[in-house]
């Protein structure tokens, strides 16, 4: 019979009426007439779930759980801020918090790692040589421009200017380590590129952290003698003071099996049977058969991480596991009826005078 449904109630169908009956059976018509037809709320989009929920259908009714990344018991559900922690979302610049999930970017200068959350420093001299006339030099964050003997950096920073005498910011005893402005009154005044703060000196740029970072890889704090750099939780600081190496701590180092802190960063290694490929992280499994047939004296067969050895019929593996002996079948009781000669691999039976074999083992009399 068909069966209608009723949001939030439960649907009886009876063999013993012609149509439906919520809640419970009339007193008329016995309960075990009735059989307990389930509705899938879900499915038919008669549940009440919060759109960042998710419906699971019941045998009685329907539940609601709230997706990954939003927090609430799914009639009402709240997106989770990753980025409002103390770890910053595992990002090492910047996180920015979306819907159901975050993500990581970087500071200009640096790239985002494979992983996701670390950053790396893009070589801008890797394009175009960065914009300059002459040399470019890159740093950590960011990059630098420089002369050839005979000239000067312009204030724009690319191009080179030939030096010569007279005018004093054309002469090169300046002394300005970025740029030379004359004053009305004669002589100069040196101005720094952003990023950079005029020293005590009136002549030297100190960096800072608006400048690429201020040559940091992860954390930047301005200090009166410049940038300190700092590293992201679970990574330690490379002795050039700036970048930031992995540890066994962050995803176990990308290694696939074990991981060693060192002081140049992570080390992998590989157990017994495996072999560490050349991205220096996995480790692969060795084929021992493929050398030498693994020192197996008849068969191998090689497994994950090792190998196994077998014997041909009639032989016995040793105890170094790599050995074949033969079996003496003769040596047993009742192997042939009368005589039993052993051969490798295998053995044959005799019979005496007046007796013919039958079979592989068994003597009788000659008719």
């Amino acid at each position: 019979m068909p069966c209608f449904v009723m949001a939030g109630q439960v649907i009886w169908q009876c063999l013993m009426c012609t149509s439906h009956v919520p809640c419970s059976p009339p007193s008329d018509i016995p309960y075990e007439s009735c059989l307990f037809t389930d509705v899938d709320e879900c499915a038919l989009g008669l549940d009440d779930c919060h759109p960042d929920a998710i419906c699971q259908n019941t045998p009685k009714l329907y539940k609601c759980m709230c997706k990954v990344g939003y927090t609430g018991e799914g009639k009402k559900c709240e997106d989770i801020d990753e980025c409002d922690n103390d770890f910053n979302g595992g990002c090492v610049h910047e996180c920015f918090n979306i819907p159901g999930n975050y993500r990581c970017t970087c500071y200009d200068g640096f790239m985002l790692a494979h992983d996701g959350h670390n950053c790396l420093d893009t070589d801008e001299c890797m394009f175009n040589n960065g914009g300059c006339q002459h040399v470019c030099v890159n740093t950590v964050g960011s990059y630098e421009c420089r002369c050839k003997e005979g000239f000067f950096l312009s204030d724009n920073q690319h191009t080179c200017i030939h030096r010569s005498e007279g005018m004093s910011c054309m002469n090169k005893d300046h002394g300005c380590a970025h740029i030379c402005r004359e004053t009305p009154k004669g002589g100069v005044a040196c101005e720094c590129r952003p990023g950079f703060e005029l020293s005590k000196n009136q002549r030297s740029c100190i960096l800072t952290c608006n400048h690429g970072n201020g040559g940091c890889q992860h954390t930047c704090d301005d200090a009166d003698n410049g940038p300190i750099c700092g590293c992201h939780p679970k990574y330690i600081m490379h002795v050039d003071g700036k970048t930031c190496l992995e540890t066994c701590a962050v995803n176990n180092g990308g290694c696939d099996r074990t991981c060693k802190d060192t002081s140049t960063g992570v080390h992998c290694s590989c157990p017994v049977g495996f072999t560490l490929q050349f991205d220096g992280k996995t480790c692969k499994d060795i084929d021992e058969c493929q050398s030498s047939n693994g020192g197996c004296d008849h068969f191998c067969k090689n497994t994950v991480g090792s190998f196994d050895c077998s014997c041909r019929k009639g032989f016995k593996l040793l105890t170094d596991e790599k050995s074949c002996q033969d079996i003496d079948e003769c040596s047993f009781e009742r192997t042939c009826d009368h005589t039993c000669i052993n051969h490798p691999g295998t053995f044959e039976c005799t019979c005496n005078k007046g007796y013919a074999l039958y079979g592989f083992t068994h003597c009788g009399g000659e008719l």
